[in-house]
């Protein structure tokens, strides 16, 4: 008999009711260890949402609402339900949850924790091998149970495939999220796993998020809601049904290798009456936009050096590019011809302006320009790339936007001041 399961169901609407038929269903297959209890905390993902330029790419609220019936139906002496994340890209979580249209979810009796706003509790990890701690909401540090609920969906930052273990990098502080978010970024999920090992894992997989920038790129209907209690399992299963080997995705294998779940498919059992064919038969032409930064085309010279950072520099440029593509195709066209430097570069490089991308980059001593614009960091944030991009070429990414721009350099610094006072007030 198989340790793990992974259940695949079949779902083609985003109606609550039909979601929790599916969910219902599931949990006559999975080995959940005990029934969710006590105070119950809920992950999406909402790296990004907005109605305008990120229409596809996070958890859908109709997910969440089924969720949460199924806790309150199968659970036992449930004392709370808590939603908790962090957004990315330095605006407020606040905003991601409104215009990803967690508003509906006010009457399921749930509260919506943001990170940068709330308190915050210190756990210490005893396996880390790069974070000896990290700092999460204190609903995560104290929850009795866990519920992930990823998007299916690709990512250039970690080998096309974002699944349930690197869901948790929306458990930690912001600062937290970008330090090792690098070459390292694999073994810095897992070590945050530690932390914050899902008990039950819900994917929204009805419409499948792919091929360029993880908040901006469009959806294809995929009809499928995948649940297991594993992380590892439940991953190496999604990543296979979209076409990518999870042997080769680092942060899956690195997972495998510490133990926290199956070590090859011989122990996973798939159930379900999701067809597989089905899946083949949608990603088989698909472009899932991960390779190397260099090949991007476009009028920039893009030069990558050392170390090759997936997760840092070349992956956050890789990122910003495909945003470009998703959203304002035209804008390729009209980039300025200009060599971009990113990772060490040891060659000789010469041009009229240079663009160095990452701290590595700013290594490179063999350099020959009239201009050099340096974007700093380690790796740089998109906030950071999207903004200096704007300011020094005049490129408008399509997250330059009024409402954006109000809510991640006015709103997002009051929630953090807000934060601060939170925590500093329970510290005094």
């Amino acid at each position: 008999m198989a340790k793990y399961t992974v259940y695949l169901g079949s779902c083609d609407s985003y109606r609550s009711e039909t979601i929790f038929s599916v969910l219902k269903t599931a949990m006559d297959h999975v080995q959940l260890k005990q029934p969710p209890f006590g105070r119950v905390v809920i992950k999406p993902n909402i790296v990004m949402a907005h109605p305008g330029v990120a229409t596809d790419g996070f958890t859908r609220p109709e997910v969440v609402e089924g969720i949460v019936r199924l806790v309150r139906e199968t659970g036992s002496n449930v004392e709370r339900i808590d939603i908790s994340e962090a957004s990315g890209l330095g605006i407020t979580t606040s905003g991601g949850y409104r215009w990803a249209g967690y508003r509906r979810l006010r009457k399921q009796g749930v509260r919506k924790r943001a990170m940068e706003e709330c308190r915050r509790k210190v756990v210490t990890l005893e396996k880390g091998r790069l974070h000896k701690h990290i700092t999460v909401t204190a609903e995560m540090a104290d929850r009795d149970f866990l519920i992930f609920a990823p998007k299916l969906k690709t990512n250039v930052l970690a080998h096309a495939y974002t699944g349930a273990l690197k869901l948790n990098i929306g458990t930690v502080d912001s600062k937290e999220r970008m330090l090792y978010h690098d070459y390292r970024l694999p073994v810095k999920i897992v070590d945050i796993l530690e932390a914050a090992n899902p008990d039950l894992i819900i994917t929204d997989g009805i419409r499948f998020s792919y091929g360029g920038n993880q908040m901006t790129q469009g959806g294809i209907d995929f009809g499928l809601i995948a649940v297991s209690t594993n992380a590892v399992a439940h991953d190496m299963v999604c990543a296979r049904l979209i076409g990518l080997d999870p042997f080769k995705i680092e942060h899956i294998k690195e997972a495998m290798d510490r133990g926290y779940g199956p070590a090859s498919f011989e122990e996973i059992d798939i159930a379900g009456d999701y067809p597989r064919d089905r899946a083949a038969m949608i990603v088989k032409d698909l472009d899932f936009g991960f390779y190397p930064v260099d090949r991007f085309q476009s009028n920039f010279r893009i030069v990558s050096g050392t170390p090759y950072c997936t997760g840092g520099c070349q992956g956050i440029l890789l990122d910003w590019l495909h945003m470009i593509r998703d959203r304002k195709p035209k804008l390729l066209k009209r980039f300025p011809r200009l060599t971009v430097l990113v990772g060490k570069v040891t060659e000789r490089i010469e041009d009229r302006i240079v663009l160095l991308i990452g701290d590595c980059a700013r290594a490179s001593t063999d350099v020959t320009c009239r201009r050099k614009i340096v974007i700093g960091g380690c790796p740089p944030t998109h906030k950071r790339i999207v903004w200096d991009m704007m300011v020094n070429l005049f490129l408008l990414a399509p997250l330059v936007r009024p409402s954006l721009i109000i809510d991640g350099f006015v709103a997002y610094p009051l929630k953090k001041i807000k934060g601060w006072l939170v925590n500093s007030g329970r510290r005094a």
